[in-house]
């Protein structure tokens, strides 16, 4: 258990607009990694698509988990914060399902009831529209960048 270094890992659902952030920021990663402009970063870099429980197998194989995901925070869209687990007011809605089915609340509290502790970073990206449709808001968009960034700052390289 928690053999492997570090995963970056991006959760949302694109068909639900700015919750495909996570998404979108993979892509852009692997993107810059393939380019040779990520030669130092040591993680891997993973599409979590909406399968939140299905997530729990890459927290039982990692020592540190970066999680990239739309993130209600009560701030102006495009923001991007990051934060612990710990830190966080992890909310589960037991009346209705996430856009992710199973949710990143619910898969830290499920990690945790099943002793599975690897150190979380949640880059949180504040959303401005995740309603039906496709494509991210220009704001949320505009944060591509700032999110590599942070994402940069803690993940492990060379």
């Amino acid at each position: 258990m928690n053999d492997k270094g570090t995963l970056i890992l991006g959760v949302g659902n694109p068909l639900r607009r700015d919750d495909g952030i996570g998404l979108a920021s993979i892509q852009k990663l692997k993107e810059l990694k393939q380019s040779g402009e990520l030669l130092t970063i040591r993680a891997d870099i993973i599409d979590g698509g909406t399968d939140g429980l299905g997530l729990i197998e890459y927290l039982k194989a990692y020592k540190n988990v970066i999680i990239i995901d739309a993130v209600e925070m009560a701030l102006p869209p495009g923001t991007v914060k990051p934060f612990t687990p710990d830190e966080a007011v992890l909310k589960i809605n037991k009346d209705s399902l996430s856009t992710h089915g199973f949710g990143i609340a619910e898969l830290i509290t499920l990690s945790r009831e099943l002793g599975i502790f690897p150190g979380i970073t949640i880059i949180g990206v504040q959303p401005e529209d995740s309603g039906y449709g496709e494509g991210l808001s220009t704001k949320v968009s505009q944060a591509l960048g700032i999110i590599c960034q942070k994402v940069l700052e803690h993940c492990p390289s060379e």
